[in-house]
């Protein structure tokens, strides 16, 4: 049988608490001034243990208040809005939440804040359920989820039986990429990221060398360094003698592709590179990139329904969506015969 997850804090609760009327309580979050510093002190200390805000959901001049799902992501607007994951995480979550006449609210954050964005979201009934993306080791927000008993669904890596996922089937993805590679006779293969305390970073690392061993090739890690003078050039510098990449990002990828030839390591000649992603950008840049295509919109689609059902209060488990699909293009060729870094 399933479990009634507990109902949110009324104003009558935190009124109680308080010791005051309701009223008083709705003048001190409305900003009225005729309520005493002190007992407005004690409401307002009330409504935090309470975990209760305003609903301005309520609030709405017209029409018939929908339900909504949260999405907050730690990351800067710039970097956000160069990243084609997450433009088409949110145009494959917009179909199925119209189609369920949910909305979407999003907003980016430092990751100091997040915690305080899922509790004011939560408390003032902005949001019914949380898309947790980016989802790190040990994250603390599966915690916050739980003591809030707010609905929510990971996408990526499971990591808390409590919290469902959806996730990408990835192990035929590097049994793909590495026979690719192998065929053009790579035997040392390297794995960039640039978010190694990431849940699914971990994932694929495993994932990688258990598909590298397979197929005879020797597996290694590198980590993309944003702040560093020339990002692709401490990259190439620091990853050995290795004939060919697989990185996290697509974005990364592409700069990789671009800058390379100009600090004198040609791709692929020298280097293949495989982006773990696909989107318009890969066909942009030449060589063309070489990636692996997500199913994005699926991943949204199935999250969505399992929000759903999550706040209907129905009993739901982790979902695994369809794999991803290399798309071979310009930047892998054949291994060089002198591999980059020796003579």
């Amino acid at each position: 049988m399933t479990e009634t997850p507990p109902k949110r804090a009324t104003i009558a609760a935190v009124a109680r608490r308080a010791g005051v009327s309701p009223s008083a309580v709705s003048h001190v979050f409305n900003g009225r001034p005729n309520v005493s510093a002190a007992t407005a002190a004690r409401i307002r200390q009330a409504a935090d243990e309470l975990n209760w805000r305003p609903n301005y959901a309520s609030r709405k001049v017209s029409g018939r208040g929908g339900r909504s799902l949260g999405l907050v992501i730690a990351r800067a607007s710039d970097t956000f809005g160069r990243d084609p994951f997450f433009m088409r995480l949110v145009a494959g979550l917009t179909e199925p939440l119209a189609e369920i006449g949910w909305s979407l609210s999003l907003t980016l954050v430092r990751v100091d804040d997040e915690a305080r964005v899922y509790r004011e979201w939560w408390a003032e009934q902005r949001v019914d359920a949380f898309l947790l993306v980016d989802v790190r080791a040990d994250d603390p927000r599966l915690d916050l989820i739980g003591r809030l008993a707010a609905p929510a669904v990971v996408l990526g890596a499971p990591i808390d039986a409590t919290v469902p996922a959806v996730t990408v089937r990835d192990d035929a993805a590097f049994e793909a990429v590495l026979a690719h590679l192998a065929e053009l006779g790579h035997r040392r293969v390297a794995r960039v990221n640039d978010a190694p305390n990431l849940a699914h970073t971990r994932a694929r690392d495993a994932r990688f060398a258990t598909a590298a061993a397979g197929h005879g090739i020797e597996p290694s890690y590198a980590v993309w360094d944003a702040e560093a003078e020339d990002p692709v050039a401490d990259l190439l510098g620091r990853i050995g003698p290795v004939t060919a990449i697989i990185v996290d990002s697509e974005v990364m990828a592409a700069e990789i592709v671009a800058h390379a030839p100009e600090i004198g390591v040609s791709i692929p000649e020298r280097l293949s590179v495989v982006a773990w992603e696909d989107s318009w950008v890969s066909t942009l840049v030449r060589p063309r990139l070489t990636a692996l295509d997500a199913p994005v919109e699926e991943s949204a689609r199935t999250a969505v329904g399992l929000l759903e059902r999550l706040v209907r209060g129905d009993g739901v488990t982790s979902q695994t969506v369809g794999g991803r699909r290399l798309m071979i293009r310009d930047s892998t060729s054949t291994a060089p015969s002198v591999v980059h870094g020796q003579d």
